[in-house]
């Protein structure tokens, strides 16, 4: 009876550690994302591109080409304005998926453009913690 008790009990405490270092992640993980709206809010490049990991790769798109079309589209825009709307977070193992819709407003050559919009970002975990890797 003992053995068992002390069993539930060990077995409590690595249960409740696992959730701890999930919700770690899930809290690096939303940073990340809140790093990449206030970027993108204030069209700051540097800033976006530190949510991005240098082994970006997505629909033939590197990190250096992230880079460049980034740079052209903040140099393209007037007023640039990113709500996220709702997000979720999915994490396994040293990879996570963010998932969810957001309203973009954007004026470029005295023409403002409202979109509404889903999107699908890859993190991963890395020496610097958790970076985008696909989805941008």
């Amino acid at each position: 009876m003992l053995r068992r008790l002390a069993y539930m009990l060990a077995l409590s405490m690595v249960l409740l550690s696992g959730c701890g270092v999930q919700e770690k992640d899930r809290l690096a993980i939303a940073r990340i994302i809140e790093s990449r709206s206030r970027a993108l809010n204030s069209r700051d490049i540097s800033l976006y591109l530190s949510s991005v990991s240098p082994d970006y790769s997505d629909k033939g798109k590197d990190f250096p080409r992230l880079r460049e079309s980034i740079a052209s589209n903040f140099n393209n825009v007037e007023k640039l304005s990113y709500q996220p709307v709702e997000h979720t977070i999915s994490i396994h193992g040293n990879r996570a998926e963010v998932s969810g819709t957001y309203r973009m407003k954007i004026s470029a050559r005295g023409k403002e453009l409202a979109l509404d919009g889903s999107e699908h970002i890859k993190l991963a975990r890395g020496p610097e913690g958790w970076k985008i890797i696909a989805g941008l």
